[in-house]
């Protein structure tokens, strides 16, 4: 608790803002339970980790999820290992940039036929969100061209499971050209994480999002967590931070370390310390499973994990990844429209 109390004495001033007539505010548990149904196809972030909801998903034992996203770390594989998702679209399954960890356990479940997995690239899958959010049914791309993707091996592997649903290759009818179509892909769900949020749902993020904007756009179900709660007047004050207005968002969960041990741009960086002992767990099932026990199934919510990491490690430890200085605009930023601009050419 007195870490929670700490942050939002640094970040919010102690306040948490939210229009109860019109707030979309409510716990983890809450939105996990309300709008991550059993069989959904969900979208779990890669630079933005939604870790606390990921846990959260977890607790819940939400089952026959197909997990989808250009990349996917840590997050995704506690929904393989622990048994909440059994297939996959994605381009690369992997941890932080470590050294530690080479992903057995889920390697171990595709061999065992635990887990189908639909092979794309970076670029596809994001086309394929792209093509979700414009509401059209498929897209073109040459990138795929002359690539093992469109061999009998690269679609119809033993671990396949979208068959001639998962891309065709056909002529360009303008220029006659060969091109690839890849399928329209809409989420049922999204979860993910930003820096703040108001309490209608309008999300304001910043940093790197990769494929983030399209897949939230695409998705029928948006769940959010949040650093931060703001007034809408912040909000409509810099407009051009808003990643998804909040007609699209179902849920707001303020959760302050939300991304840990990943990073939260501007506010922590990643916990490497903490990643490693995520990734030399996943090397071994023993470990792995204390591991979870000890980190997501063994606290009830994001404020015990907190309270557990600094318990273990010590507040101190949890400091190390705060920013050290505060970054600020040098010049004023204004989105009113003014005529000083125009000065020099009267």
């Amino acid at each position: 608790m007195a870490l929670l109390l700490l942050w939002r004495v640094v970040h919010t001033d102690g306040k948490v803002f939210s229009d109860m007539s019109t707030s979309k505010i409510m716990t983890a548990a809450e939105a996990v339970a309300r709008f991550v149904q059993d069989g959904d196809v969900a979208y779990v972030g890669y630079n933005c980790v939604p870790y606390a909801l990921v846990h959260e998903v977890v607790r819940q034992r939400k089952r026959g999820l197909e997990v989808v996203g250009a990349s996917q770390r840590f997050q995704a594989a506690y929904l393989f290992l622990e048994g909440c998702a059994d297939r996959t679209r994605t381009a690369y399954i992997g941890g932080v940039m470590i050294g530690a960890t080479r992903g057995q356990l889920v390697a171990d479940l595709i061999r065992q036929g635990r887990l189908k997995y639909e092979e794309y690239t970076n670029q596809a899958l994001t086309l394929m969100f792209m093509a979700g959010a414009l509401g059209i049914p498929y897209i073109p791309t040459r990138s795929l061209l002359g690539t093992d993707f469109l061999t009998p091996a690269g679609r119809d592997h033993p671990w396949s499971y979208l068959g001639d649903a998962k891309l065709r290759e056909a002529e360009d009818p303008f220029t006659g050209q060969r091109v690839v179509l890849l399928p329209a892909l809409r989420p049922d769900v999204a979860l993910y994480c930003a820096q703040r949020a108001d309490a209608e749902g309008n999300v304001q993020a910043w940093g790197v999002w990769g494929e983030a904007r399209w897949a939230l756009w695409a998705a029928r179900k948006v769940v959010v967590s949040v650093e931060e709660i703001v007034p809408g007047e912040v909000i409509r004050r810099d407009p051009n931070r808003t990643l998804i207005p909040g007609f699209k968002v179902d849920a707001i969960v303020h959760e302050p370390f939300g991304a840990h041990p990943g990073a939260m741009t501007g506010y922590y960086d990643t916990d490497f310390f903490f990643s490693r002992l995520e990734a030399e767990a996943q090397l071994d099932e023993a470990a792995y499973h204390r591991f979870v026990d000890t980190w997501i199934t063994g606290v009830r919510d994001r404020q015990e994990y907190l309270d557990r990491y600094v318990a273990t490690y010590g507040l101190e430890r949890l400091r190390t990844v705060l920013p050290d200085t505060r970054l600020e605009p040098t010049a004023s930023v204004s989105y009113a429209f003014t005529r000083r601009w125009m000065a020099g050419y009267r």
